[in-house]
């Protein structure tokens, strides 16, 4: 794929080809994918994200695959995620892995399970604070909580983050931490643990030899990109990141889905390079081990 193919520029002459063929030649795969911005589109109304058909398919496809096991890894609610996915016979993380459902049983992370009252008092101190701020919303996800301000204007969103630090700091006890996403302020336990450390647990319940994917879309998806760094790390948008490679768009998941149905379940010859990734490396990560 050339870089008339992309619009981006590939400074390590990376091909769409290594992509195919590196699939093609795994073992097994483990499809490890983030759920808002990825699978559904990015909506202004936190509870309006639906995956797209097409996705969900593409996903049961895979997932009944012999040799390739899948995965949906997202910040949302562990019972939420499930719901909006829809697919039985597949693993999921909520709450960025400190929920996590696999081999049949679920599993929240102890020290998390402690924090959920904590969690449940910052909330409800936050809503009548913030009810003063157009736009501004409060979700609380039992053992982390989520501050939206997608619909805040942009002269208001400090003020958003001046609240929430305020309240964290007054209830919190040090022991809730802050992280910024895409228009999003997150409220986790402070915990070391994290999105890559749940996609390192999925992987690690496979054959060493199979190739690990990951594709996601926004910050709280960096430590999963580290955690596939022998495999393939997707980011869908712009900007820096350590994935390996990048599909501009969130409308483009649907075309590499469909590429790794064709190259690794059905063994098909012809398979159209405008799958919609890019081979493009960022400039601040070093180029894909092959």
């Amino acid at each position: 794929m050339s870089e008339s193919d992309t619009g981006v520029r590939d400074p390590f002459a990376s091909s769409y080809e290594t992509v195919r063929e590196r699939v093609e030649n795994a073992s097994g795969l483990v499809l490890c994918t983030d759920f808002d911005g990825t699978l559904a589109p990015i909506e202004t109304d936190p509870d309006a994200p639906e995956i797209v058909p097409e996705n969900r398919d593409l996903l049961e496809s895979l997932r009944d695959a012999d040799d390739t096991r899948v995965a949906v890894v997202s910040g949302r609610a562990l019972a939420d995620v499930r719901e909006r996915v829809g697919l039985d016979g597949i693993a999921y993380a909520g709450n960025h892995g400190l929920e996590l459902r696999r081999h049949g049983s679920t599993a929240v992370h102890p020290i998390a399970a402690k924090h959920r009252r904590r969690i449940g008092r910052i909330c409800s101190a936050l809503e009548p604070e913030l009810s003063t701020v157009e736009g501004a919303t409060v979700e609380d996800k039992s053992v982390t909580a989520t501050i939206h301000y997608r619909k805040t204007p942009t002269e208001r969103v400090e003020r958003v983050r001046e609240i929430v630090r305020t309240v964290v700091s007054r209830f919190g006890d040090g022991r809730i931490r802050l992280t910024d996403g895409k228009e999003i302020i997150e409220l986790r336990p402070a915990v070391r643990w994290h999105k890559g450390m749940a996609v390192s647990l999925l992987t690690d319940d496979h054959p060493a030899d199979w190739m690990p994917i990951y594709i996601g879309d926004d910050t709280t998806d960096e430590s999963a990109f580290r955690a596939v760094s022998d495999g393939l790390a997707i980011y869908v948008g712009e900007g820096e990141t350590a994935a390996h490679r990048r599909i501009p768009t969130q409308s483009g998941v649907s075309a590499f889905l469909s590429a790794l149905v064709e190259w690794h379940t059905t063994g098909e010859e012809d398979s159209s390079p405008e799958r919609g990734v890019s081979t493009s490396r960022p400039t601040n990560t070093t180029p894909e081990r092959t």
